[in-house]
């Protein structure tokens, strides 16, 4: 298992786009679930947390194309960031909107896609 670290997890939640759809600290989307430490409906266990975004995987890639026009490319690594980011409610209390990067504020402002299904 990497070592992980949810700082890093915290800029990588905004920078990548993660929060185009999902919120922290009331900061982001409200496409996917809320991945506020102190109500995530998802389990605290990282194989199941991981297995969450598999289901939603098909969803995921087609706002990602939309939104961002590309597919976000994540290392083994970098998910165990977010996942420590996730689970860390003092870290996620630091989120504001001042942690998102222009693009990825321009995205949430404007709407993002909705997949069709």
């Amino acid at each position: 298992m990497p070592e992980m670290n949810a700082a890093r997890g915290k800029d990588l939640f905004a920078e990548r786009g993660c929060v185009v759809c999902h919120s922290v600290n009331s900061v982001g989307g409200n496409i996917g679930p809320s991945l506020d430490a102190s109500n995530m409906n998802i389990a605290r266990e990282p194989f199941e947390f991981f297995a969450s975004m598999w289901r939603g995987a098909e969803q995921m890639l087609h706002l990602q194309q939309a939104d961002l026009g590309y597919q976000i490319d994540f290392s083994g690594q970098d998910i165990a960031d977010i996942f420590a980011f996730v689970q860390d409610g003092e870290i996620q209390e630091r989120f504001t909107e001042d942690d998102l990067p222009d693009h990825i504020r321009d995205i949430i402002d404007n709407g993002p896609s909705i997949p069709q299904n």
